[in-house]
């Protein structure tokens, strides 16, 4: 079981609703009802493995991104630095946490796969600017939706 803790406010589908209007992007409903109950924070356990490029691979959920009007960890400041203003992540993946080094953890609200979630890699980053919106190279699947993501934890 996933315990967080240092999670700010809570929040209403209004709030969640307002930062999907600001991306663009619906919400995978896993992800929604997470918001709803721990509005970002800390995990615990927080350790999680991925396959990248065949070697197995892992790192540490440092924050859970959160709606709320601060100065850190806020999911429209990343949402609106890593998605709109910088490109860098695809149209449809969306930051939700942070590991130490400033990787992210995201979640796809695209249709081909809806609600899996994928570690992003900030040192093999990929021009979205340039290259095809679809282009995963820096992406490696954690898990197929947010509560194996969740119950893989260590």
């Amino acid at each position: 079981m996933v315990i967080f803790s240092e999670t700010e406010a809570p929040v209403k589908i209004k709030d969640i609703a307002d930062i999907e209007y600001l991306v663009g992007l619906k919400f995978p409903t896993e992800y929604r009802e997470h918001i709803l109950r721990n509005n970002g924070g800390k995990c615990h356990p927080n350790r999680f493995t991925f396959s990248e490029n065949a070697a197995k691979s892992d790192s540490i959920v440092d924050w859970f991104l959160a709606i709320y009007d601060g100065e850190y960890d806020s999911l429209r400041t990343y949402s609106n630095i890593y998605k709109i203003q910088e490109q860098r992540l695809p149209f449809h993946i969306l930051p939700i946490a942070h590991d130490p080094g400033g990787n992210l953890i995201c979640i796809s609200c695209g249709t081909r796969d809806y609600g899996y979630v994928y570690f992003w890699d900030h040192e093999k980053e990929v021009d979205n600017k340039i290259f095809a919106d679809n282009n995963y190279f820096n992406l490696y699947l954690i898990a197929k939706n947010l509560l194996d993501f969740f119950d893989g934890l260590e």
